[in-house]
């Protein structure tokens, strides 16, 4: 239809159907059927032909009126596709973690913007459990956090898995923990943890330590005494108190060594991230979506690799 609605654009610019076809390019007896089938299809004479030239019916005016305006559309609507496939003007959407958005991930959306300075960008912070259907319900296109137990029972959700960071606890200094060589869970479980909500692995190793936290009541994450969405909250609450907290080595190793605070040495195994970054798996990755992903992998590598994340400057 778009085609025959270009055909009667022409014919009426031209007047004729010798100079129309040439502009589109076409033969003659092409546009001669191109019209005919148009005419059939708004079951009406369109264009009156005369020994003067071919003209549009009163009809026929109201047809190309509309056919302009459908023209006009569907050119905006290819220059908005070439744009969008072009990163000069794109809408991207994605669901990050409290630990991932207070970590690398300002600084991949300013290796984006760097390099595609018109792409709007929507970050938005869930609590890890909250991305997976944050996707399904295709509020976001991407999601970067914790990748859960099942996920991969979960048919309809790709990942990218990102490496496995090590973790650590902290405290203040002249913690009564900084003067144990080698704490165990159970000594370091006699204080109270201020937080964010917790992976339920992490139940594995801290359950018994109820000061710590407790398996939350939907048993979907652990839940510590003090729960913090922000960094900077549990900085400010960890410093004046007793309470512990937990974060990536790197995360701790750009804390300024004067700022007060000490590493607690104690491994485990829940002490790693286990994130990702997530996708539907049956909808293709918007372009921006593609080179986000490529910036993101780049970023958090550049992040952990900055520092000597095994030894925090921290003491």
């Amino acid at each position: 239809m778009i085609d025959l609605l270009e055909y009667a654009l022409a014919l009426a610019a031209h007047r004729n159907f010798v100079r129309a076809a040439k502009q589109l390019g076409i033969s003659q007896p092409t546009l001669t059927r191109g019209i005919q089938e148009l005419e059939e299809q708004f079951g009406t004479k369109l264009f009156d032909r005369t020994p003067r030239g071919v003209f549009p019916t009163a009809i026929g005016e109201i047809v190309i009126s509309r056919a302009r305006r459908i023209s006009r559309c569907v050119d905006d609507l290819k220059k908005e596709v070439r744009s969008f496939e072009s990163l000069e003007k794109a809408l991207l959407k994605v669901g990050v973690g409290p630990l991932v958005a207070q970590t690398w991930m300002p600084d991949a959306v300013v290796a984006l913007l760097a390099r595609y300075p018109s792409i709007e960008i929507h970050v938005s912070t869930y609590e890890w459990w909250d991305l997976i259907p944050q996707l399904i319900g295709q509020h976001i296109e991407l999601a970067v956090g914790e990748l859960g137990e099942d996920l991969e029972r979960q048919g309809e959700i790709a990942f990218i898995p990102l490496p496995h960071r090590p973790l650590a606890f902290f405290c203040r200094k002249g913690h009564p923990l900084t003067r144990l060589k080698n704490p165990t869970i159970e000594q370091i479980g006699q204080y109270p943890m201020a937080s964010t909500k917790l992976p339920l692995r992490a139940a594995e190793d801290f359950g018994g330590t109820r000061t710590l936290g407790k398996l939350a009541q939907n048993g979907m994450y652990f839940e510590p005494q003090i729960s913090c969405q922000t960094f900077d909250v549990c900085l400010r609450i960890i410093k004046n108190t007793d309470n512990i907290g937990i974060a990536p080595i790197a995360q701790l190793a750009r804390i300024d060594t004067n700022a007060g605070f000490s590493v607690i040495p104690f491994d485990a195994s829940s002490l790693r991230t286990n994130y990702g970054i997530m996708h539907l798996r049956d909808r293709s990755l918007s372009p921006s979506a593609k080179v986000f992903v490529e910036h993101a992998l780049a970023t958090e590598k550049a992040y952990f690799d900055s520092t000597n994340s095994d030894h925090p400057k921290m003491t």
